[in-house]
Parts: structure tokens; C-alpha cells; sequence
């Protein structure tokens, strides 16, 4: 642990309390003139010089939404609508373009997702606050408080369809959270780490370092790589619209399906797979996607990768936001995460359909 007495872990119910002005901060409408403790701070005079370039109409609020811990977003709402403002804080401009190529891409395929809309000038980004930024328009619909069996299924005939569309698209970006990626900081994170958890993360990466060094190919496709379902919303029971692209890459199909069980269809205390929802999931993406021999040997192994890039990237930020109580408030626990993995390693199930 370096020297410390206890892992920076160990501080997160002492942050419980900020998380719940979050929450609540993000259920208030904020009128004009308000600020929230987002990354990119916007005002009225912000909000009225971007929004005079848009056909949008006049402003009536802003609420900042504190949901997110990558990018800045504010809900916009005019006389004509409400709209969602997204400040990127990741990427620079040169690299936004490919992100709106995709989602552009799923919707014209008929995927209901939310596309930039384009200025007066015929422009779908613009700089603010040094930073990239689109609007899109805010779709109908609420967060799910959970998953069960009938949102799985929906999801998993959804999933199954997107990835069919996603192999058209031309463009091919690996993850800039991919192999590389995870090899780099997985080694910059060790010695910070308790031994278990070294041993666990170095573990896993190895495992999938050791699978590419086969020759077995796999499907792969453009996919949402983050499809999270607090990154879904739905209007009572049906699915009404799939948001937050920017983790998209070029990736195997198996990974974003195992990345979509991990979070949907996982019991949030112990880790374990709820195996009626798996079902329900898996039972419907194979209806619409045939999958190969070979990613169904490999299952076991994406379960516990995409578990494994998602417990580190929470556990990258986390540390990175150590000596920043504000910023820190907003990062996942990194050990929700953790209990997926461990309970894959310990258990993986295989497809039989």
C-alpha cells in the first residue's frame, strides 16, 4: 500500500454523504443563473450566446446533470423543447467527429439514439469553455431503478441488432479504454494496490494477453462498449431510447455482450449473475444474432475482461481523484465492480442456446 494505513477505497463511506446532495442536486430544475459543481461551470450569458446560434427558441432553464463522471452535461430546456448539452471533457475536438459518425450511423439504421443537431452555420460542434460540445435532443423516458427478466430480454434482442448494424459502419477506432490501454494502467495501478488486488487485476489482463496470442478470430463490429443500463431509457416498460456513445470502438461483439450482462444481470451485493435475467438476455440476443463456436468457448474469458476494463477505469479515477473531495464524490465505487470479477473468476456460466 505504499506506506499508507488504509486504501483509498476504505474512504468511500466517508463520501456517502456528498453523494446524496448529488442525487439531489440532480432531481432540481436549476433556473437561469445557477451553477453546479460540474467540471465545466456554464452561466445564462453561456447558455444565451450558444443557444443563439441553434433554431432551438428562447431559454427558460438549465439544470446541470450530475450523473455522469466523464463528460459535463446540462438538461436545456427553451419554449420550443428540452435538450441535452454535453461538454467534453475526455476528448479533444479532432476526436469528437468519429463518436457523432456513429450514433449518426445507428439512427439513420433506425436505432433511436441521440444525434447532434446541427447549428445555424451547418455545424454539429462547436467550442465552449475550451471544450468540445454538441446538443442533442432529450429523449422521452426515466432511468430504470434496476433490471429485471422483461427489461433483459428487450435488451438483449436490442443489443443483438445493434451489433448486426454496427459491423456496416466503415470507420474502425480501437478503444482508447482497450488492450493498450488496460496493460498500461493496470501496471501503473499495481503498487498502489493491496496485494490482492494486484494480483487479481494483473491476473485477468494477462489471461486476455494470453488469448490474443492465439489465433482465434472472433465477430467484431463497431459497439457501444458502455451499454450500462442507466445509459438506456424507457417509457414504462418499453425501451425508448440507447444514449452515451462515447466509449464506442471497434471491438468483438462478445465483449459488449458480456459487458451488458456484467451490469445488467448481475445481483449488486454479491456480484453473482441473476440467472433468470441471464437467460432472459442471452436467450433473446442469440434469436436474433448465430453465435460461433468459437465465441462460445470464449465467453467466460469477456465475462471476466469487460469486468476487469470497468473495475480499473473506476479504480483510475477514483485514484485520480484521491486528493479531490468534490470530484471524488462523483466516481463509482470501484469495489461494486470488484465483486463482479471475483464472482466470475469463481463462476462463469456457459451459452448452451
Amino acid at each position: 500500500m505504499g506506506g499508507n494505513a488504509f486504501s483509498p477505497i476504505d474512504l468511500f463511506p466517508l463520501i456517502v454523504e456528498h453523494r446524496h446532495f448529488f442525487k439531489y442536486a440532480s432531481s432540481v430544475d436549476i433556473k437561469i443563473g445557477t451553477q453546479l459543481a460540474v467540471y465545466t461551470s456554464l452561466d445564462q450569458d453561456d447558455m444565451l450566446a450558444l443557444l443563439a446560434d441553434y433554431d432551438l427558441g428562447n431559454l427558460v432553464s438549465f439544470q446541470g446533470i450530475s450523473g455522469g463522471v466523464e463528460n459535463t452535461n446540462y438538461f436545456v430546456t427553451t419554449d420550443q423543447g428540452k435538450y441535452v448539452l454535453t461538454l467534453f471533457e475526455e476528448f479533444e475536438a479532432e476526436e469528437v467527429p468519429y463518436f457523432l459518425d456513429v450514433v449518426a450511423h445507428f439512427k439513420a439504421e433506425g436505432f433511436n439514439v441521440p444525434a447532434a443537431i446541427d447549428n445555424k452555420h451547418g455545424e454539429r460542434m462547436f467550442i465552449i469553455k475550451d471544450r468540445p460540445a454538441i446538443i442533442v435532443d432529450c429523449f422521452a423516458g426515466a432511468l430504470l431503478d434496476n433490471t429485471d427478466a422483461s427489461s433483459c430480454a428487450l435488451m438483449g434482442t436490442e443489443l443483438a441488432k445493434l451489433h448486426k448494424a454496427g459491423q456496416s459502419f466503415p470507420e474502425k477506432r480501437p478503444s482508447h479504454r482497450g488492450v493498450e490501454w488496460w496493460n498500461r494502467v493496470s501496471n501503473e495501478l499495481a503498487p498502489q494496490l493491496p496485494a490482492d488486488d494486484t494480483a487479481l487485476l494483473l491476473g485477468q489482463v494477462s489471461a486476455f494477453n494470453d488469448f490474443l496470442n492465439t489465433s482465434v478470430e472472433l465477430p467484431t463490429g463497431t459497439i457501444h462498449a458502455d451499454l450500462f443500463y442507466n445509459n438506456t431509457l424507457f417509457v414504462g416498460k418499453e425501451l425508448s431510447a440507447i444514449i452515451d456513445f462515447y466509449n464506442a470502438c471497434d471491438s468483438w461483439l462478445m465483449y459488449d455482450l458480456a459487458i451488458v450482462v456484467n451490469d445488467w444481470c448481475s445481483d449488486p451485493e454479491s456480484g453473482e449473475l441473476d440467472m433468470d435475467k441471464y437467460q432472459a438476455l442471452i436467450s433473446t440476443y442469440v434469436q436474433e444474432r448465430t453465435l460461433t463456436d468459437a465465441e462460445k468457448d470464449v465467453w467466460p474469458l469477456m465475462l471476466q475482461t469487460a469486468a476487469m476494463r470497468f473495475w480499473l477505469s473506476r479504480l483510475e479515477a477514483w485514484y485520480g481523484a484521491i486528493h479531490d473531495p468534490e470530484r471524488l464524490a462523483q466516481q463509482h465505487n470501484p469495489e461494486d465492480i470488484k465483486r463482479i470479477l471475483k464472482a466470475r473468476v469463481a463462476y462463469c456460466p456457459t451459452i448452451e442456446f
